[in-house]
This record gives structure tokens, C-alpha cells and sequence, in this order.
């Protein structure tokens, strides 16, 4: 039997990069996978041709609007009646050195990786099942060392930590786990932000992260193997950070 079989996983700006391959990890593990995806329909439908069974699904979805989000749970719960998995992995980054970041670009990063996931977590917790139930926030090494110019970035992961902590303690009493994954510079689009900075240099396992890696240790807290396993942070970054 897979480590997933029966569950249904939503999964948060996952028609590319970490989100993508989260995605079609938990699929491959036996989740049913919703994709959520904000501009391009053509790349999350790639993401779910995986399934010859069609029961997963893609959505449209902004995690900063609070409309955009309620649409998506209500339609999630008309489908498929549950999440057993919710992955918060959907953000931005406009990387800019500290005193040219806008008003804008700060409020941009600040609520789509921070305040969407805390809307999407709190407006899914009645479709998340007692006992069985996992959310895993994807948060960033730059939320735990200050992240060189992305201090909005830095910010709003830092805050996805404390987010997921807090969360864990009010999912106790119904013992749905909370945890983030903490991924160090993994090849990605978003990965480019940090060349050229001497990021690189810092990882003891001299190499750049792959999504699936992420991805794997996101199935492994979604599965019971990780039955134990609330209110942690993983890191996923090569010793880049300790």
C-alpha cells in the first residue's frame, strides 16, 4: 500500500517548480492531488494529466484574496467532501536591496506568503479531518537567516514558522499535525534570486537542492510515518543553514 492511499491533497501554486513536484510526489504516493494554480490553466493541467483516473483536479486560485479562496474551499468540498492534506506552497519574491522595496512589492510578498496561507488554513479547517489530517507550510532558509535582499521574503517566511507553531498548538486537541518544510537554494526559477550572492559557497553538501527532494519530505510528514511529527520545522538545504 502507498504511504498516501485515499487522501486527498490540496496543494498550493503546484503547476511549476517545488509546487509541481510536490504535487506529483503525493500523487505518486496514492493521494488524489488539487492543483491550484493563479495564471496559467495550460501547466496545471499538465500537472494532473498524470491521473488516468481524473479525480484530481485544478483550480484557479489567489491566495492573497480572501473571494478567490472561499470559491476554491467551497468547490473543494462539493467535489471531493474533505482535505487530508494541505500544502501551503504557493509565494512570490521580489528580491530589491532593503530601501528601494515599495510599499507595494512589501504588502504583494506579505500577503501572498503569509497571509494566504493563514486565510487557506484557517477557511480549510472544517473540510481537515480529526486524527488523520496533515498541513505542511512551505517556508524558506531565508526565513531563518534574514535571506540577502528579499527582507520582504525573509519576513514573510519567518512568519509562515511562526504560523505553522501556533497553528499545531490550536490543531492539538484534534490531533492535525502542522509542520513546514524549510527549503535551502533548490533549482528553481525563484532559485535565481540568490546567484551571484555567495549563497552557493555556504552549502556543505556543495551542490543545489532538487525539488524532488523537497518533495519527498513533504509526502513523508503528509503519510503516518510521520504520526509523531507537529510543530517542526525540516530543513531541506544541503547544511546551508543549522
Amino acid at each position: 500500500m502507498k504511504l498516501l492511499e485515499n487522501k486527498v491533497a490540496l496543494i498550493t501554486g503546484a503547476s511549476r517548480g517545488i509546487g509541481k513536484s510536490i504535487a506529483e510526489e503525493l500523487y505518486s504516493q496514492g493521494a488524489t492531488i488539487i492543483v491550484t494554480y493563479k495564471e496559467n490553466s495550460a501547466l496545471a493541467e499538465q500537472v494532473i494529466d498524470i491521473d488516468p483516473t481524473k479525480k484530481s483536479g485544478i483550480y484557479e486560485l489567489d491566495v492573497s484574496s480572501i473571494t478567490s479562496i472561499r470559491a476554491l474551499v467551497e468547490q473543494v468540498k462539493n467535489r471531493y467532501g474533505q482535505i487530508d492534506i494541505l500544502v501551503n506552497n504557493a509565494g512570490i519574491n521580489k528580491p530589491n536591496d532593503f530601501d528601494k522595496i515599495s510599499d507595494d512589492d512589501w504588502d504583494e510578498v506579505l500577503s501572498t506568503n503569509l497571509k494566504g496561507p493563514f486565510m487557506l488554513c484557517r477557511e480549510c479547517l472544517p473540510l481537515l479531518k480529526d486524527k488523520t489530517s496533515s498541513i505542511i507550510n512551505i517556508s524558506s532558509v531565508s526565513g531563518q537567516y534574514g535571506g540577502p535582499r528579499t527582507t520582504h521574503y525573509a519576513v514573510s517566511k519567518s512568519g509562515l514558522l511562526t504560523l505553522t507553531q501556533n497553528l499545531a498548538i490550536f490543531c492539538a486537541s484534534r490531533q492535525i499535525r502542522v509542520n513546514a518544510v524549510s527549503p535551502g537554494l533548490i533549482e528553481s526559477e525563484m532559485a535565481g534570486a540568490a546567484k551571484g550572492l555567495g549563497v552557493e559557497e555556504k552549502i556543505l553538501l556543495k551542490r543545489m537542492g532538487k525539488s524532488s527532494e523537497v518533495a519527498q519530505t513533504v509526502a513523508f510528514l503528509a503519510s503516518d510515518m510521520a504520526s509523531y511529527i507537529t510543530a517542526q520545522t525540516i530543513n531541506v538545504n544541503g547544511g546551508l543553514y543549522f
